[in-house]
């Protein structure tokens, strides 16, 4: 970087067309980064909160950059594409016009829609959102006849859906790339993980187990919450969870470019990305894998291969909870890392392919040091935070080869557009 920046970390705030918040440090604010970073189409201009753009200027190795951002600004992203056909007549019928604004969302910039999509659904009263990719038409004749493929709309649907994944991918490589270089870790060591980090409740009783053979005594780590498969129990020591805490905040006080979580947290960090992915495979496919098998063998708790792990945080002046919703795994871990807190309790509502468990109503109080693991479609939400902040470490779990969530669901859903979206979910790179 040029030596024209400030060594002080800047934040500023960006946002696509759809997008959400991507923080970036202002002595990041190159052009040529931006691109990267939105993927946008012919190029990015910047606007601020009155619609005027914001021109770059160059340093002495003509590169590009905005010395201007005001930190703590949100500025939007605009592609020049867009700008072109907003002063482009539009010479197509209202159904042409649909389809095209449809795709113009997604491959423009609208990795929103894709992001909410990969990650949670939020729902109301059980009812399950299904893409019926079967159409019935009648003849001439009056009977009725099935397509056995996509018609040409949902075709097309498919493809849009792969553009915008193409896209995420991209712009999640940049990313990483860029944090791979540029970061400097607060604790180096708790990037590998260590036995030493598991709490005792948690590897005693695996140790046992490799003895013995005998399920009860692996899952004399776990407290059964609920019959609906609600389970408590510790993993780390607390001291690596206060380590991992002052982690994810060194990162985000870095300025180093982060997504939001999901679709439905906009504060946290995606911890495959900071350099996790690797600790997190292992933690999945050495330990939790064991205890899934026994207790999730209905919810593909026995193969699976896939996660997505990310911090999620709530604070009193940004989001102090969060709506009904389920997540888009098979089986969740929920780990309170603390810090100091009231409120914000979690409560459950039944699971989205099982109505006879709808009327449940369960409520649990977040502790520093426990995690919660549950089937991902179990209907969820947090309530209100009263006072303090409070970070949790989520793992989706999944199997990524599977089209169902839940091996008895009866949920209609287009394979060929879950499959696509899902694997934005659990890629890693």
């Amino acid at each position: 970087m040029s030596n024209i920046y400030s060594n002080d970390i800047e934040i500023i705030h960006f946002t696509s067309l759809g997008y959400g918040e991507l923080r970036l440090a202002k002595k990041y604010c190159e052009k040529e980064i931006l691109d990267n970073l939105f993927q946008t189409e012919g190029g990015l201009i910047i606007v601020d909160a009155e619609g005027e753009e914001v021109f770059p200027a160059k340093d002495e190795s003509n590169k590009e950059y905005y010395p201007q951002l005001i930190p703590n600004t949100t500025y939007t992203i605009v592609s020049e594409k867009d700008l072109d056909s907003d002063t482009e007549d539009d010479e197509h019928d209202d159904d042409e016009h649909d389809d095209d604004e449809y795709e113009d969302d997604v491959h423009e910039g609208n990795e929103e829609h894709e992001h909410e999509h990969e990650h949670e659904h939020e729902h109301k009263d059980g009812d399950c959102c299904s893409i019926d990719h079967q159409h019935e038409h009648k003849t001439e004749s009056g009977s009725v006849c099935c397509s056995n493929q996509s018609s040409k709309s949902e075709q097309k649907k498919i493809q849009i859906y792969q553009m915008g994944y193409d896209k995420l991918l991209k712009m999640r490589e940049a990313r990483i790339n860029m944090i791979s270089k540029l970061y400097k870790r607060k604790y180096p060591d708790i990037f590998e993980l260590k036995e030493e980090f598991l709490d005792s409740s948690f590897i005693d009783p695996i140790r046992q187990f490799k003895k013995t053979k005998d399920k009860n005594d692996l899952l004399k780590s776990f407290t059964k919450l609920t019959d609906t498969k609600i389970y408590s129990f510790r993993i780390f020591k607390l001291d690596f969870c206060t380590k991992l805490l002052e982690e994810i905040e060194n990162f985000k006080n870095s300025g180093l470019p982060t997504a939001r979580p999901n679709s439905m947290n906009n504060y946290g960090a995606v911890l495959d990305e900071i350099g996790f992915t690797e600790f997190f495979n292992q933690l999945r496919e050495q330990y939790l894998s064991l205890f899934t098998t026994v207790l999730y063998p209905d919810y593909n708790g026995d193969c699976l291969n896939g996660h997505h792990a990310f911090a999620v945080q709530y604070k009193m002046d940004r989001e102090k909870e969060l709506g009904f919703h389920y997540d888009e795994s098979d089986i969740t871990v929920n780990l309170c890392l603390g810090s100091e807190f009231t409120g914000g309790s979690l409560y459950f509502k039944g699971i989205l392919e099982e109505p006879e468990t709808h009327n449940e109503y369960f409520e649990v109080n977040h502790t520093p040091g426990v995690a919660l693991i549950h089937v991902g479609h179990h209907r969820h939400g947090a309530l209100g935070l009263k006072s303090g902040e409070r970070t949790n470490l989520i793992l989706w779990l999944r199997n990524v080869n599977s089209d169902s969530r839940h091996t008895n669901s009866d949920t209609n859903v287009d394979t060929n557009v879950d499959t696509a979206t899902a694997a934005i979910a659990s890629a890693t790179i």
